[in-house]
């Protein structure tokens, strides 16, 4: 019975490396957009939040140096989007893989820089009063 645990274990083990060999090539995770926003890494399909965590876990775990998104032509501009910004954030490259050319993914809706509200006809604030005792 213990010589069948550690068969099954080790087979489990052998098929997980497998997995994530497939979802890594070149040091780069590959991505597939699906439907409703959602990414498929592997077998598993992910939200942003999701995807997000698993980008970083790779990151940290796997060294992996970038990130591409296969089926490029199927994916949305969020969904480009949210593979660019994940990529800069984790200090990693983002590519797309266009007809099986593989290139730069450049992103479509790219953020705005922050920049203060403008002050329209507002007074400035006063100096509180000076207490006398």
């Amino acid at each position: 019975m213990r010589r069948i645990m550690i068969l099954g274990t080790l087979a489990a083990v052998a098929v997980a490396n497998v997995a994530v060999a497939r979802a890594v090539i070149d040091g780069r995770l590959q991505v597939e957009p699906a439907a409703d926003n959602k990414y498929i890494v592997d077998a598993s399909k992910l939200g942003q939040a999701e995807f997000f965590g698993y980008v970083g876990d790779f990151v940290d775990t796997k060294k992996i140096t970038g990130i591409v998104l296969i089926k490029g032509e199927k994916a949305t501009d969020e969904q480009k989007h949210i593979v660019a910004v994940t990529a800069a954030t984790q200090h990693i490259e983002a590519f797309i893989d266009l007809g099986g050319k593989v290139q730069p993914l450049v992103d479509p809706t790219p953020s705005k820089p922050a920049t203060a509200p403008p002050v329209e006809q507002q007074t400035p604030a006063q100096p509180p009063a000076a207490e006398s005792h």
